[in-house]
């Protein structure tokens, strides 16, 4: 109840700033922020109009927390233009920080430049980039006297929000693309704001791309010529969102119609919306969703200090057969297990990746040294890289054949920790570029039976001290850091956007469970967080073992 009340009043603080009689001038110092994106509620900003008499820096402040106001397709901020300006308040978003923002006008006033603290940008599609910490911008705008007010005549396209505000107006939406298999869905996150967030998801799924970091990774259903008849997302009484297609799409086949229907409901649940129709002249398209992958399985799998492998079950641990038993004979110091428990790959304390198979076979892969622990793919290869040798990375089939992986993370100078996504598209990564740690995602292509990462997508910057990274849904990656403090668990969206929480003193290896986050210190007390309290699962555990999903 306290956060909630909390980001409610910082919600009351910054629209009271926004609201008719109050000054249009000055700065205010909110409190404490939102502790998630879950905790912002639907909120509606009702920005000022321009005031009587206002000079010109404060036409062109007025008119930038204008931007908190999309209603009526920023209605509000196009009343602080001169007639005829030209101005596209979709181009961008830019997000920067509340305590630095300056606005500078000219003697004679018809020029204004505003100084930016830049936090991050979102283009036109809704993809979100953070920028490098201490990042400055300049805005110039040109202004006229009209009717004795002044107006600005030129204004750079695109809004401008405080980093408190920006999750008020914009909402997380996951458009859904599948793995080239088309088994696993594949969310590619954007920004849209919250009052059109349907319609723009929809827009962008059937009209639009994939992420230009994703493009090569994933495939969509929806064939490139067919478009959306309209550009708004329809609630029927019962509320079923409909969205309205041309004739072509009757002559689309069944399994096509279901992967698109499949695609479409699960792109806007991420709006709220539980069921979703296509139709064609009104009239419903008949398609079902198809299944997908990707789940974790509920119970972790450990190997305790007592060298027994398998699923923990409140103090019981029921070893994988065979399995079990090639894990336990390898002097393990990490794992990491398929979708279907079928492979294990395997880093050991000497410091070389092995394979271990459900018939007790294991198989020796890579023996160069300073290896990083290894991820599976959903084809069942195992990933393997030196820390010290990024461009390195190899893919071997669980009995040692090897396969270079192109582009693999270029500029990095070492790579600390990474892993592959459940869906066999994506990998994430802490790596080092010009000293500093980062973290990175990158889309898998495969092509004419080659492997190449697609162009690195920058998560985070300066993620200082940050030590193992985990996939603990399909949207959220985990860090584990150390730093004066202790340790933090930072878990970053992939659309961009994070939060910070205390780890348990002593954290060592960070893994992602059905519901659950579960986290492993160095005396071998596991721990389980749901919602923000840490809960002691078992002790005397020696690895906690990273797990692909499950094939159902």
């Amino acid at each position: 109840m306290k956060r909630i009340l909390s980001a409610l009043s910082l919600l009351l603080v910054l629209a009271l700033a926004a609201c008719t009689g109050l000054p249009t001038s000055g700065y205010v110092n909110p409190g404490r922020g939102p502790q998630s994106e879950d905790d912002v509620q639907a909120f509606s900003f009702v920005p000022d109009s321009p005031q009587d008499g206002a000079s010109p820096a404060e036409i062109v402040q007025g008119f930038l927390r204008a931007g908190s106001g999309p209603a009526d397709d920023w209605r509000t901020a196009k009343l602080f233009l001169a007639p005829g300006a030209s101005w596209d308040p979709r181009a961008q978003v830019t997000i920067d920080r509340l305590a630095d923002r300056r606005a500078t006008a000219s003697a004679d006033g018809t020029a204004v430049t505003v100084d930016l603290a830049t936090v991050a940008q979102v283009d036109s599609t809704g993809a979100y980039t953070p920028d490098t910490s201490g990042t400055t911008e300049t805005l110039g705008f040109a202004l006229a006297l009209v009717d004795d007010q002044w107006r600005i005549t030129q204004a750079p396209d695109g809004v401008v929000l405080y980093e408190e505000v920006f999750p008020a107006v914009y909402q997380a939406a996951s458009i859904a693309y599948f793995d080239p298999t088309w088994t696993s869905i594949v969310p590619d996150v954007r920004w849209f704001p919250r009052e059109s967030v349907a319609s723009r998801i929809a827009t962008a799924l059937v009209d639009g791309q994939p992420s230009t970091w994703l493009a090569g990774a994933v495939e969509s259903a929806f064939p490139e010529e067919l478009s959306l008849v309209g550009r708004s997302v329809t609630l029927t009484t019962g509320g079923v969102a409909q969205i309205q297609l041309p004739r072509a799409a009757l002559a689309l086949d069944t399994t096509t119609l279901d992967r698109m229907q499949t695609q479409l409901a699960r792109s806007l649940a991420s709006a709220g919306i539980a069921e979703v129709q296509m139709t064609v002249e009104g009239t419903p398209v008949p398609a079902s969703e198809v299944p997908v992958r990707g789940r974790v399985d509920p119970t972790p799998a450990v190997l305790t200090e007592a060298g027994v492998f398998g699923a923990l079950s409140g103090e019981e641990v029921t070893p994988f057969g065979d399995l079990s038993e090639a894990i336990e004979g390898l002097d393990a110091a990490s794992i990491e297990l398929e979708a279907d428990r079928s492979l294990a790959a395997v880093r050991t304390i000497g410091g070389t990746v092995v394979s271990a198979l459900p018939d007790g076979r294991t198989f020796l892969l890579d023996e160069r040294p300073g290896l990083v622990d290894p991820s599976i793919d959903t084809e069942g290869a195992i990933w393997s890289v030196p820390r010290s040798s990024p461009g390195e990375l190899r893919a071997y089939t669980s009995d040692g054949n090897p396969q270079a992986v192109g582009n693999a993370w270029p500029d990095a100078s070492e790579v600390t920790a990474f892993q592959l996504a459940r869906d066999g598209s994506r990998v994430a990564a802490i790596v080092t570029v010009a000293g500093a740690r980062e973290v990175w995602l990158a889309g898998i292509e495969r092509e004419a039976g080659q492997i190449t990462l697609g162009p690195p997508h920058v998560l985070s910057f300066s993620e200082a001290g940050a030590f193992d990274i985990a996939w603990l849904d399909d949207t959220t990656v985990g860090v584990l850091a150390q730093g004066d403090s202790g340790t933090r668990l930072r878990e970053i969206g992939v659309g961009g956007r994070g939060t910070d929480a205390v780890a348990p003193e002593g954290a060592r290896s960070v893994a992602g469970g059905s519901t659950s986050i579960r986290v492993l210190d160095s005396e071998g007390q596991l721990f389980s967080r749901r919602g923000s309290s840490w809960t002691l699962v078992a002790s005397d555990i020696r690895l906690l073992a990273a797990q692909q999903g499950t094939a159902s």
